[in-house]
């Protein structure tokens, strides 16, 4: 599709004609393990209500193990990202499985909690994405074609003239807002030098994670204090994941990257 651009004043030479479909987000891909459509009828709706389960309390002395800081010697990118590589080996061994989930759910004692597995199974798909792309980005965004070509445009335009440029193309406004965010964060990332023993901290600690989560996967309950074992690791190991989102500075910076282009939507960047 082509769209015309005339008296505008914010155009730069060459550009009053532009294909309309070359500035469009990358491919999208579906990385969770559960692709059927769910749907709840008002009995489930009725039933929930009726059956709600009685909160899990977090195990303190597990939490500040899984907690316990070290580091793992990492020194460059490719040591980094081979061991992010082997934590994704596990989540993705586990997901075929079926996933924490499925471990909730094939006990009848268990199933009411299935949704702590479902989250686990989300959250740990979101730690390991994280860890893969600051081995990747550790000193500036890695940036693609889109984003190498999103940069080039707002620093030859300006910000006013980038964001008025595709008004006229008659752009969504809040996707406009959304690549001026990338294009400041990019540049601002050109500074960013994250070393890799730091990163060895953050990879050390979801290596253990990453563990527990792989023993509750194929855990199997025989009597009343290994029900209670495995609910309370699981309600854990989910509150160490949560919180690490918002203690780890190497994830946060993953995650103000997700903000803008969520990991399971960017194809090719894990």
């Amino acid at each position: 599709m082509l769209v015309m651009v005339t008296g505008c004043g914010n155009g730069v030479d060459g550009e009053d004609v532009v294909q309309k479909s070359s500035f469009q987000m990358p491919v999208k891909e579906n990385t969770w393990v559960r692709k059927e459509t769910m749907r709840k009828t008002k009995a489930d709706v009725f039933s929930n209500a009726k059956n709600t389960v009685a909160k899990v309390a977090v195990d303190s002395a597990l939490f500040a193990k899984l907690n316990t800081p070290s580091a793992l010697p990492i020194s460059s990118q490719g040591e980094c990202s081979e061991l992010a590589n082997s934590l994704d080996n596990i989540r993705t061994e586990v997901q075929k499985r079926g996933g924490v989930w499925h471990a909730y759910e094939r006990d009848k004692k268990t199933k009411p909690y299935s949704n702590d597995g479902m989250q686990l199974d989300s959250q740990t798909n979101r730690l390991v994405f994280s860890i893969k792309h600051i081995c990747k980005n550790a000193k500036g965004i890695h940036l693609d074609a889109w984003g190498t070509k999103t940069v080039e445009r707002y620093e030859r335009m300006g910000k006013e003239g980038y964001i008025n440029y595709f008004i006229n193309l008659g752009e969504v406004q809040g996707d406009i807002d959304r690549w001026v965010r990338f294009a400041d964060f990019a540049i601002k990332s050109r500074e960013r030098n994250v070393t890799y023993a730091e990163i060895g901290e953050s990879i050390d600690k979801a290596k253990r994670a990453l563990t527990l989560y792989d023993d509750l996967s194929q855990r199997k309950i025989n009597d009343d204090v290994g029900l209670q074992n495995f609910l309370t690791e699981g309600t854990t190991l989910l509150s160490v994941i949560n919180k690490s989102f918002s203690n780890d500075p190497r994830l946060v910076l993953a995650l103000q990257y997700e903000e803008m282009f969520p990991f399971e939507d960017i194809e090719g960047e894990m």
